[in-house]
């Protein structure tokens, strides 16, 4: 009897040691995080070599790699937030505002240091904004316009004034140009920019510094330990330049690179993910469009308009286009753009109600299967250039649109003929793609203002009033709320006037190591009350390195906090 009392005891204590030991476990896994450590080497391999760091020298479009490094490398006196929004970079605060909203004073940090250990002073930006402002600029086209016509005034040595003509109130997002550092650069005439030897080894006050010249294999970076900031987690990042993308992805299977990036417009993306490797896709801040000339007949018709955007299918022309790598869009107001209605529910393609529509308007089906009014046949040509998402796309809609009835034709042409025949209005229907539309809906202005309807980028010649409104109401508020209320009353409104049709965003799609923590690049749940879901937006492929500070491929646990109690 005393043995069979022992052995319960035994068995007792046993069971209650093993269930102590599985809470204990699932309490540490359930309690315990993932802590970033310091430390690492993030390798990622590029399909081509920059050609000119110097951001005074090249732009973003033309020179991509180039812009990746200028992420790492350099600093702007803002930067866009993760809501999208400007905040303060190399500065101390926001700048402040004067009553007219056309002067700004801007206030350094103290104790930023360029790479090279000499500090950063209001010097070092004059002579940045001055060579932006000077005719050897070639840099980024859209900075330059906007300061170009800035009065520029130095107060002290940290603090210096922008005066505008005009109120703008996108006019913060372009001061996220990389600064340039005067004690290196100021003595050149911007012919000597594209000859010195600090091209070849720019210092910046960035979170990475270049350990050694850049090379026609590779650029080196090691981490910045004064950055202002925070020092980031990887101590080294390398670009490895002209690799292919089998290159690529083989050396992610095997852990001898960590990333590689490519967007969705390319065909080489269609590649398989290597094991133990996640693709991030992320909508850029581009897409392509189909724009109706709305100057002449028949898409001088707001009927006929209504029935060609409700006789599109979206989903199909991006599965045919992209493979099914695209976001589907229907107004020109970005989805990721802090304007933006996260809510708003995606236009449906709805093909027998199109049909009905060009039946109401006239359009009779004849014997041959074509649309009729007036014994004319209603004819289309699609206008595109020959990049090959676009001719996939065109020829999807024409297939769409020739099922209702309607004769579609796909013109090809180059680029550059496209882009000309844009200009002077000489298309029906064109199929073109917008590129960098910037973190800043204010770029609606340029495409849709009646003002820019002759002689601007708005091909579609959409002139209304109601649009005009909103888009100025948007450009010169310095209120957030009132410029949101007023895009999306402009998206609204365009909707209803249908000058095109909007068809998709493409992503970018970043292949990484599973094991690379910090990135940020997935979609995030909405904290509304809809189940829709938040997509980051990548003003460029270089916005990838937005959060670099914050990627890791080392880490320990922790125990944060306390665990939850059950009353």
């Amino acid at each position: 009897m005393a043995r069979r009392i022992r052995w319960q005891i035994l068995i007792a204590a046993v069971t209650a040691a093993f269930v102590f030991g599985l809470m204990a476990y699932l309490a540490l896994t359930t309690a315990a995080v993932a802590k970033p450590l310091e430390g690492g080497v993030f390798v990622e391999y590029e399909t081509a070599a920059p050609r000119q760091l110097n951001p005074l020298l090249s732009t973003s479009i033309s020179d991509p790699v180039a812009a990746d490094l200028r992420a790492l490398l350099f600093d702007g006196l803002m930067r866009i937030g993760p809501e999208g929004l400007p905040e303060p970079a190399l500065l101390q605060s926001l700048p402040q505002l004067d009553e007219t909203g056309m002067v700004y004073t801007f206030a350094l940090r103290s104790g930023v240091r360029w790479h090279d250990g000499e500090p950063l002073t209001v010097d070092d930006v004059l002579f940045t904004l001055r060579a932006v402002q000077s005719p050897g600029f070639v840099g980024d086209p859209q900075t330059g316009g906007i300061w170009r016509n800035v009065l520029l005034e130095r107060v002290d040595q940290y603090t210096f004034r922008a005066t505008l003509q005009a109120p703008l109130a996108s006019f913060l997002s372009y001061a996220t140009f990389p600064i340039l550092p005067a004690h290196l650069l100021g003595d050149l005439s911007p012919e000597q920019w594209a000859s010195t030897s600090y091209n070849l080894q720019p210092i910046g006050t960035g979170p990475y510094v270049l350990k050694e010249p850049i090379s026609g294999e590779r650029a080196l970076l090691t981490a910045n330990p004064v950055y202002f900031d925070t020092r980031p987690f990887l101590d080294s990042v390398e670009f490895r330049f002209d690799q292919t993308q089998q290159d690529a992805l083989t050396a992610i299977s095997r852990s001898e690179a960590v990333g590689f990036g490519m967007s969705s417009t390319n065909e080489q993306s269609r590649a398989n993910t290597p094991r133990g490797a996640i693709q991030h896709a992320i909508p850029l801040a581009a897409y392509t469009t189909l724009t109706f000339n709305t100057r002449v007949a028949p898409l001088s018709d707001l009927g006929l308009r209504r029935a060609l955007a409700l006789g599109t299918d979206r989903d199909a022309v991006i599965q045919q286009a992209l493979d099914g790598a695209g976001q589907q869009l229907d107004t020109p107001l970005l989805p990721g753009w802090w304007a933006s209605d996260p809510a708003r529910l995606p236009a449906q393609a709805d093909t027998t109600a199109a049909g009905e529509a060009l039946t109401s308007l006239g359009y009779e089906v004849g014997a041959d299967g074509l649309r009729v009014r007036d014994n004319q046949t209603l004819a289309l040509a699609i206008l595109t250039d020959n990049a090959a998402d676009h001719v996939a796309a065109a020829n999807a809609v024409a297939a769409q649109w020739g099922a209702l009835g309607i004769q579609t034709t796909v013109e090809q042409v180059e680029a550059t003929v496209l882009e000309q025949r844009l200009g002077d209005h000489e298309f029906a229907v064109a199929l073109h793609g917008w590129q960098r539309q910037g973190p800043d809906p204010d770029v609606l202005y340029a495409l849709w203002h009646s003002s820019d309807a002759d002689e601007g980028f708005n091909y579609a010649g959409i002139q209304d009033t109601e649009i005009d409104d909103q888009l100025t109401i948007g450009r010169e508020s310095a209120d957030v709320e009132t410029r949101q209320a007023a895009y999306r009353a402009f998206e609204r409104r365009w909707a209803e006037l249908v000058p095109g049709v909007t068809l998709y965003q493409p992503l970018y799609l970043y292949t990484a190591l599973g094991i690379l923590g910090g990135v940020q690049l997935d979609p995030e749940q909405s904290t509304g009350d809809t189940s829709s879901f938040i997509r980051p937006l990548l003003l460029g492929r270089e916005d990838r390195f937005r959060n670099i500070t914050g990627w890791y491929l080392r880490s320990g646990r922790e125990i944060q906090g306390d665990l939850r109690q059950t009353p």
